[in-house]
């Protein structure tokens, strides 16, 4: 067994993990990437706002595609298209981006191995062992960073728990193309949640998210339904998480990305969300201040999340409520309002506040 000393030992190379190490390194902090697969491409919409290029120094060559529109589709196929000119998203591929954050953490001093962690000991000095297809590692470090998804080996052995997740189903079709990223609402294809057709490499994406055990049976209602039953792509599946009983730190380890639970409820981005968590765990580690890490997201970004999972709860509760939430999207004003709470750019009043003013908004 190869035993070796890292300050920081992250697991798991996606966008969180990446993102930690490159924040490391400006702090000149050693550390190891342990990645289990580093030709795994995650099934992702591949959906990243054009400002977290410049945020977190990611070359622009990876964008695929730029995003204007989006669409929104009602159970009655009524729809509300929203101009998102001003802020585009861009769709990449997440092999080529994990990559490329990969290496740029590389260049900048990280090691990276290419192994499966399946144990860690934390009862005194934190320890990582991983085994790859030549050796075994015996890591002993002074922080571990999960950032290993949604199965997360590490969440399983340090809480024996995994996050909260939803089920989704999806194809990628080849030689059809669109402009837009559709979020489609309806009992029949997606309750409670939505399903996408969002622009790919070369051709589209098409899901749906559901928690129902016959998912199958409505993803094929949602193919009929978009008119693309005729499809002959090979149906996927995998899990995302959802927002509840996120983590933040526990026992030497900081949880960050998905293995963390922080997916934007309602829309369940994640990228960013991951990416930004990542930055703020460097400098938690930085400063040697585990707390900081919960401190700082909370005051950025909490109100947000609940504020959308308000939205989520109220809004995709059933077809009467998503048909009025595109009644809304369809007033400039709104759409306004929502995109600035998207971004960022402006914070949601409290809850009690939100509920009344949607209600208000839904029945005016």
């Amino acid at each position: 067994m190869t035993k070796l000393n890292y300050t920081v030992v992250v697991v798991g190379g996606g966008p969180a993990g990446a993102t930690v190490c490159r924040e490391l390194n400006r702090f000149a902090i050693d550390n190891i990437l342990i990645e289990r697969d580093l030709l795994f491409q995650k099934p992702c919409g591949g959906g990243v706002i054009l400002n977290a290029y410049n945020e977190f120094d990611i070359p622009k060559s990876l964008i695929q595609k730029k995003i204007n529109s989006i669409e929104i589709i009602s159970p009655k196929l009524n729809r509300a298209t929203i101009d998102i000119s001003n802020s585009p998203l861009t769709i990449i591929n997440r092999l080529k981006f994990d990559s490329t954050l990969r290496n740029l953490a590389n260049k900048g001093g990280t090691k990276i191995i290419e192994a499966k962690v399946y144990d860690i000991d934390v009862k005194t000095t934190p320890r990582v062992f991983a085994k790859s297809k030549k050796e075994e590692f015996e890591i002993e470090t002074k922080y571990i960073v999960a950032s290993d998804g949604v199965q997360s080996t590490i969440r399983k052995k340090l809480l024996n728990q995994i996050p909260n997740r939803i089920l989704t189903y999806y194809m990628n079709i080849k030689n059809v193309y669109q402009d837009s990223c559709q979020f489609w609402f309806g009992d029949d294809i997606s309750p409670q949640h939505y399903s996408w057709i969002f622009p790919h490499n070369d051709g589209i994406n098409i899901g749906v998210a559901c928690d129902k055990k016959n998912i199958r049976d409505y993803f094929q209602n949602f193919l009929k339904k978009s008119k693309l039953d005729n499809s002959n792509g090979k149906i996927k599946g995998y899990y995302i998480p959802i927002w509840e009983n996120p983590i933040f730190f526990n026992k030497g380890v900081f949880f960050v990305g998905d293995s963390a639970s922080m997916v934007l409820p309602f829309t369940y981005e994640g990228i960013y969300y991951a990416m930004k968590s990542a930055t703020i765990v460097a400098k938690a580690i930085e400063r040697d201040t585990p707390s900081l890490y919960q401190k700082e997201w909370e005051e950025l970004f909490l109100k947000r999340f609940k504020f959308l999972k308000i939205l989520q709860t109220l809004f995709l509760r059933n077809n009467y409520f998503s048909n009025k939430l595109v009644e809304l999207y369809q007033k400039p004003s709104f759409q306004h309002s929502a995109i600035q709470y998207w971004l960022g750019k402006k914070e949601p009043t409290g809850e009690i506040q939100t509920v009344w003013k949607f209600l208000k908004a839904l029945f005016k």
